[in-house]
């Protein structure tokens, strides 16, 4: 009887409404976008992400180092360092303020020249440091670079010995300290002072002067006074002490 009350268009029509009613529960849930990112422009490529950024935050940005010689401010001259003598075997440093190209390191020859970036060789022996500093600056300034700042300093001496034989307690060789000047009445204080016999107004230097032998006179009694002025020893000086005889 139940069979018999349904005519094949009702059948249908309950079929289409139980397919209406089921759709809606086995229909799959809808995708979301994934959000969005915003790279980090000053991040490097596969760089994990880190902070915020000073220009995220509306901070100023941090200026990278800057490499060294170039905006780096130029050093003075060390007291004293300035009245050296420069002389073959010395090995100068030379700084140009923005120019970290001209920076460099060479060893004065035994010609007195030093070879230097765009000047080639450039004589300096016999010239104090604070001499030879502002001829380099110079020889920039005529054809290379605009007003330069020029830096020069010693980073090792040569052998910086004299010898002092005759009259003295100790004659021998002995060695000049870094740049300070010494007399010669202090170089004769190095070896023990006169003999008791050494006659002070007759004392020989030696000495190379590019390449050449000068004999100096020096009379160490007139030097003993305020007065008298004084004497300089140099690295490579040979003195000699004369004796009294009477």
């Amino acid at each position: 009887m139940f069979a018999q009350s349904f005519s094949p268009i009702g059948f249908s029509v309950l079929i289409i409404s139980a397919l209406a009613i089921l759709r809606p529960l086995s229909a799959a849930p809808p995708v979301l976008p994934a959000p969005q990112i915003q790279a980090d422009p000053t991040a490097p490529a596969g760089a994990f992400r880190s902070a915020p950024t000073a220009a995220q935050e509306g901070r100023p940005a941090t200026p990278p180092d800057r490499p060294a010689g170039s905006d780096a401010p130029i050093p003075t001259l060390i007291a004293g360092e300035g009245d050296y003598i420069l002389s073959s075997g010395d090995t100068l440093n030379l700084m140009v303020y923005k120019e970290p190209d001209l920076n460099m390191q060479s060893k004065i020859a035994r010609d007195g020249r030093v070879q230097l970036p765009l000047l080639g060789e450039v004589k300096v022996a016999g010239m104090s440091v604070r001499e030879a500093q502002e001829h380099i600056r110079k020889l920039l300034n005529a054809d290379y670079v605009v007003d330069p700042q020029v830096y020069l300093n010693i980073v090792s001496y040569t052998q910086r010995k004299f010898t002092i034989i005759g009259q003295v307690t100790r004659p021998g060789s002995y060695e000049l300290q870094g740049t300070e000047s010494l007399g010669i009445l202090e170089a004769v204080g190095m070896a023990g002072g006169f003999s008791r016999i050494a006659d002070t107004k007759n004392i020989t230097v030696k000495r190379s002067v590019e390449g050449k032998t000068q004999t100096i006179k020096v009379n160490t009694k007139k030097l003993e006074d305020p007065q008298g002025g004084s004497f300089d020893v140099l690295p490579g000086d040979i003195i000699t002490v004369g004796e009294s005889w009477y």
